[in-house]
């Protein structure tokens, strides 16, 4: 069985991380860092039993154990259809 979940709690997303799987976000939109303001994320967790796509808003608290625990990237795609995560980290 295989866990697939989409969220936008920022607690469920961090406290899935774990070192049996790999995670990856990306900053998207403004804002955020320095200025007391929530900053926009992209997250994926994925393992070989569940996959936990986030996006929503991170305290500076909440992103500093992110930043901990993922590796950031340049763009998160996730194909449903074709049961793919597609993650770049190359400049184009």
């Amino acid at each position: 069985m295989k866990l697939f979940a989409k969220v936008s709690d920022p607690d469920l997303l961090l406290r899935s991380l774990n070192e049996q799987g790999a995670a990856f976000y990306r900053r998207v939109g403004e804002g955020g860092e320095g200025d007391g303001s929530r900053m926009s994320v992209e997250a994926v967790y994925f393992s070989a039993s569940r996959i936990i796509y986030f996006r929503g808003g991170l305290t500076a608290q909440q992103f500093e154990i992110l930043k901990s625990q993922a590796h950031r990237v340049k763009g998160l795609i996730i194909n449903d259809k074709l049961g793919l995560i597609e993650v770049n980290q190359i400049e184009a």
